[in-house]
């Protein structure tokens, strides 16, 4: 059996994610992080992939928990996930990459155990 706050942890990390590339989708973040601007097709991109993850979260938020509590979940989880990225963007932006790099690991790991 599985614990229950599993899916709930992948579900952040999607979050996480999904903040992070919009976050570097902006000139003045990428700039922090990587000492030059974007290109437009590099902010597009990263746009882009920002709103896929952002999309399946949602839904993964909804088929975990049903829509009535996984948008209430949804929105707690995307507060918590932007509130990290912020920290991150604040205190230590060259880490970002990093962080996106563990959380994609570890999200993946976490929501293939959970069977998401």
């Amino acid at each position: 059996m599985m614990p229950e706050f599993i899916p709930v942890l992948g579900i952040l990390g999607l979050s996480y994610l999904s903040l992070a590339l919009f976050a570097l989708a902006k000139f003045g973040h990428f700039k922090d992080v990587f000492n030059r601007p974007p290109a437009q097709w590099q902010s597009h991109l990263l746009t882009l992939f920002a709103w896929l993850l952002l999309a399946f979260s949602l839904s993964a938020c909804a088929s975990d928990q049903g829509w009535a509590y996984g948008s209430i979940l949804f929105m707690g989880i995307i507060s918590l996930a932007a509130m990290l990225v912020i920290l991150t963007l604040s205190y230590s932006p060259r880490h970002l990459p990093i962080g996106i790099v563990a959380g994609s690991v570890l999200t993946s790991s976490l929501l293939l155990s959970a069977g998401l």
